[in-house]
């Protein structure tokens, strides 16, 4: 197979042919462009990371401090808040809603509307996770909801698929970043 068509070489010298190929081969190899990173498949969604504390595979040791990524929608204004993820039947594994309210106080959240059940971390100012709670979706014909409530005054807090702080290792105690959600956000 040949680079260049036979009247591609005969318009040009040899010499120019061998440049023009060394320079589309430059081209092709070191200018892949910008990488896409996880940001860009997410628009929309702000990153938290959780430094686990252990993550326990069947088979191998704990691996201490490593980085776990959710990709968060934002509820830091009253309406969002109120609906939080409500009325959805599913959301990707990697996927969470994170809660930020305007001041510390104890924080109660219920499962009202709520299709798939949950699992809940507050997260103190100091950006510790002081509670991971399960929430269980409502039974059909339900009418009273009970609250899971944080353990002390929190403003954060970031709901996941149920389980998925235990599938990554992650307890009570451990350090979020990203948990005040992005440069600039007021709360409301």
């Amino acid at each position: 197979m040949t680079l260049f068509p036979e009247r591609v070489k005969k318009m040009m010298g040899s010499s120019e042919v061998s440049i023009l190929a060394l320079v589309l081969i430059l081209i092709a190899v070191g200018c892949e462009g910008p990488r896409l990173s996880r940001a860009n498949l997410r628009p929309g969604s702000h990153r938290v990371l959780i430094e686990s504390s252990k993550l326990e595979l069947s088979g191998f040791p704990s691996v201490p401090g490593k980085k776990v990524e959710v990709w968060c929608e934002l509820a830091a204004d009253p309406i969002r808040r109120q609906n939080g993820l409500m009325h959805r039947t599913s959301m990707p594994e990697d996927m969470g809603m994170l809660f930020i309210f305007p001041a510390p106080a104890e924080q109660g959240f219920w499962m009202k509307n709520c299709k798939m059940s949950l699992d809940i971390a507050y997260i103190g100012d100091d950006g510790r996770i002081i509670d991971i709670l399960k929430m269980d979706a409502p039974t059909v014909g339900q009418v009273s909801f009970p609250r899971y409530r944080s353990s002390q005054a929190v403003r954060y807090a970031l709901e996941t698929n149920v389980g998925w702080f235990a599938r990554q290792g992650i307890v009570v105690g451990d350090q979020v970043e990203g948990f005040r959600g992005p440069p600039g956000l007021q709360p409301r």
